[in-house]
């Protein structure tokens, strides 16, 4: 057993505050632009196959927005939605703004004291986007409130595997990343920047990492430091258009903080996208995603569980999200029935596998499966997490308090309850919240990141919108017509939940309409 809670403790001391605010500058509309010297005179287009590039650039591609003047201290908020705006773009679905405003209240402390433990226009953590990305609680285009988008698919970046790195940023358009900022580490005209390891203070900045530059010349570093080799990483920053290049800044390879979670919050990179329609229902027990490790049992095998109440409607599952640090692990997603006691019952026989998969990276994994009718009951979404074939740590998310080691102060409060989430082991099976007071000697805890995401009915045609053209094709497939419903079709067609689909499940959408 692991229950030394110090190592949450240990966390929060390398979770670096965002705090760096901009120095004075001008906001600029930056279209595409040629930003590198050794670039081709040519328009760069997207690469037809899988290798990789010497040079790439999201902004010459006219994937980015335009680079914005931060307000506060929040560049953590700026460059996590720069970072989704570009994918959005790249993937054709929107073009415009996501709201600053809305990210940064939505971190702020809640009124009977839970989230983050910050004010609206605050330093912040990386953690916090993450949590809103993967919550299904934004982001939100800045001039349609009502308009969110999310993700279920969400990978932390490996400083070591550049590689990876510059595949995310051409599949996605963009990573968003955390550095270490000094001013003497700027070049002259403040296009570069590179600092070493130096072993001082950390001033925490954010930036969205959109394009790199394998030839970027060493010489253009003619700060107080310099790298050895060339090769470059460009950045849209939120400092306005301060430079000759539109308020865009090339970071160096060798830059030692950049990617650096050993000293920062973590690098990420958005992997799907979802415009969220009031017909999709998100069932999870927190919001604000992982903030911890929940590996705190030292065995090769363990199940988490999540209890959900599905009675409210009977709603399609597809998905189950769950977080893990756990890379090359195997897991298994159950539908577990809840007993008498609302606990997850341990006879397995009674459970119903969702499938299977290994944890290809770490991060949100996404697991898709054959739909699944939701009786109106309570019942618990499992992921059995098999460590024994990686060096891994047997682990899965958790919403876990956090204390800012130097201050003592509370950077991040989860209420965790009991009847919530539960963990199965050799140990049999324990209400997560027993665990965290009995065996951590834990009173506050935290909730597991467990998710699961319905479709909900009414969506007859499967087009992410509940609309009139649903209630036409109930009405064509009742007056026998030549529709078909596949399985799937006719569960999400019986709205009223009667197990028949007729003239009244057409009826609740237009009373829905309504």
């Amino acid at each position: 057993m692991m229950g030394m809670k110090k190592i949450a403790l240990i966390l929060t001391s390398i979770i670096l505050i965002f705090s760096f605010s901009a120095f004075s500058a001008n906001a600029a509309d930056v279209s595409l632009f040629s930003a590198s010297e050794n670039e081709a005179t040519e328009p760069q287009t997207e690469p037809e196959n899988d290798s990789l590039p010497t040079y790439y650039s999201s902004a010459d591609l006219g994937y980015t927005t335009a680079v914005k003047t931060q307000t506060g201290d929040l560049c953590w908020v700026y460059s996590s939605l720069a970072s989704f705006e570009t994918f959005i773009i790249k993937n054709r679905s929107f073009y415009g703004y996501l709201s600053v405003d809305a990210l940064d209240n939505w971190g702020t402390i809640h009124e009977d004291g839970e989230g983050w433990q910050r004010n609206s226009k605050e330093s912040g953590y990386t953690y916090i986007p993450i949590g809103n990305f993967i919550s299904w609680n934004g982001p939100r285009a800045l001039f349609d409130n009502s308009l969110r988008y999310g993700t279920t698919k969400l990978r932390y970046i490996n400083r070591s595997d550049t590689e990876q790195i510059k595949r995310d940023i051409m599949e996605s358009g963009a990573v968003t990343a955390n550095l270490n900022y000094k001013s003497e580490a700027s070049s002259l005209d403040r296009t570069s920047y590179f600092l070493p390891d130096i072993g001082s203070s950390i001033s925490g900045h954010s930036v969205s990492v959109v394009g790199w530059d394998d030839n970027y010349s060493k010489d253009k570093f003619d700060g107080t430091y310099q790298p050895e080799n060339d090769g470059a990483w460009l950045c849209k920053n939120s400092w306005g258009n301060n430079n000759s290049i539109g308020g865009y800044l090339w970071i160096s390879y060798e830059d030692f903080y950049l990617f650096n979670d050993d000293f920062l919050a973590p690098s990420f990179t958005v992997l799907d996208l979802h415009k969220i329609e009031k017909t999709d229902s998100v069932y999870q027990n927190e919001e604000y995603g992982a903030t911890y490790e929940f590996n705190y049992i030292d065995e090769d095998k363990v199940t988490y569980f999540n209890v959900f109440d599905f009675s409210e409607k009977g709603d399609i599952l597809d998905k189950v999200v769950f977080e893990s640090t756990c890379v090359g692990a195997d897991y298994e997603v159950f539908f577990v029935p809840v007993g008498e006691d609302e606990k997850p019952v341990t006879d397995r026989e009674q459970w119903q596998s969702l499938g299977s998969g290994k944890v290809d990276y770490s991060g949100y994994i996404c697991h898709d499966f054959d739909k699944l009718t939701v009786a109106p009951v309570k019942a618990a979404i499992a992921v059995e997490i098999d460590s024994s074939n990686t060096d891994a740590k047997n682990g899965i998310g958790v919403s876990e308090w956090l204390r800012n080691k130097n201050t003592k102060n509370m950077i991040f409060i989860d209420t965790c309850k009991s009847g919530k989430s539960f963990i199965e082991s050799s140990a049999g099976l324990v209400d997560v919240r027993d665990y965290y007071t009995d065996t951590l000697n834990d009173e506050i805890g935290g909730t597991l990141v467990i998710k699961a995401i319905a479709t909900g009915r009414g969506d007859v045609n499967l087009d992410g919108v509940e609309d009139i053209n649903d209630v036409t094709l109930i009405q064509q497939y009742i007056a026998k017509f030549d529709v078909k419903f596949t399985d799937k079709q006719k569960a999400i067609a019986d709205v009223n939940g009667d197990g028949v689909v007729n003239i009244n499940d057409a009826t609740a959408i237009q009373i829905d309409l309504l």
